[in-house]
C-alpha cells in the first residue's frame, strides 16, 4: 500500500545572481525565516473547433510564473542580493535607477514522512514590496515581509524544476547543479 503523504513545512530559500548569459556568479544565498511561497504557473492554452466541436486543445506552453514570498524579517544583506540595492553605513539605499538582478531560487517543502519536496525557479527578479505593519496588540502576532518574484524561461527554456526526495532515483546535487548552473571557474552550488 501506497504512503499517503502531504506537504506540512517550509524552509531552505536560497537565491543566487544570475549573470547575462544565466550563470550563477558566486554563491547562492541562504535566507533564513521563510514563511509561505505560492507558485502561480500561467499556461497559454486555447480550443480548436472543427466539425462542430472541440478539434483539439492547443498548448502555448508556460507564459508567466510569479513566487511570492513570506518571510520573518528579510534582513538588508538579502535585499541587497535580491534587489540589487546598496547598502551603506547600515543603510538600504533605493534608488529610482536601481536595476533588479536576475536570480535563480530554490527552497523546499516537508512531507509527514520526513522527505522533502524540492522545487527551483531557474530565473527571475523579485521586486521590493511594501509594508503592512501594525501596532502590538496585549498579544503579539508576527507580521512578516512579502515579496513577489516574476519569473521566465532561462536560455535553455528551462522554467522550473520540482524534485522529490521519495523518488528513487533523487540527487539533490543534480537539481541544484540545474538551478544553479555555474561560470567557468564559480563557487560550488
Amino acid at each position: 500500500m501506497a504512503t499517503r503523504t502531504v506537504k506540512i513545512g517550509l524552509d531552505n530559500w536560497e537565491v543566487a545572481t544570475l549573470d547575462d548569459t544565466d550563470k550563477v556568479t558566486g554563491t547562492p544565498t541562504a535566507i533564513p525565516g521563510l514563511t509561505s511561497a505560492q507558485l502561480s504557473i500561467t499556461i497559454n492554452s486555447s480550443n480548436f473547433q472543427a466539425d462542430d466541436g472541440l478539434w483539439a486543445v492547443l498548448d502555448g506552453g508556460i507564459s508567466a510564473m510569479q513566487l511570492t514570498i513570506g518571510n520573518a524579517d528579510l534582513k538588508s544583506e538579502a535585499k541587497a542580493v535580491l534587489h540589487g540595492l546598496t547598502l551603506e553605513d547600515g543603510m538600504e539605499i533605493y534608488t529610482s535607477d536601481m536595476t533588479i538582478p536576475y536570480v535563480a531560487t530554490i527552497f523546499r517543502s516537508r512531507l509527514n514522512t520526513g522527505k522533502y519536496v524540492w522545487f527551483g525557479l531557474a530565473k527571475g527578479k523579485f521586486v521590493p514590496g511594501g509594508y503592512d505593519l501594525n501596532t502590538r496588540a496585549e498579544t503579539p502576532s508576527g507580521q512578516p515581509d512579502s515579496l513577489v518574484g516574476n519569473f521566465e524561461p532561462r536560455a535553455d527554456k528551462i522554467t522550473h524544476i520540482i524534485t522529490r526526495e521519495d523518488n528513487a532515483e533523487f540527487d539533490l546535487a543534480a537539481f541544484r547543479a540545474k538551478i544553479f548552473q555555474m561560470v567557468a571557474g564559480g563557487e560550488g552550488a
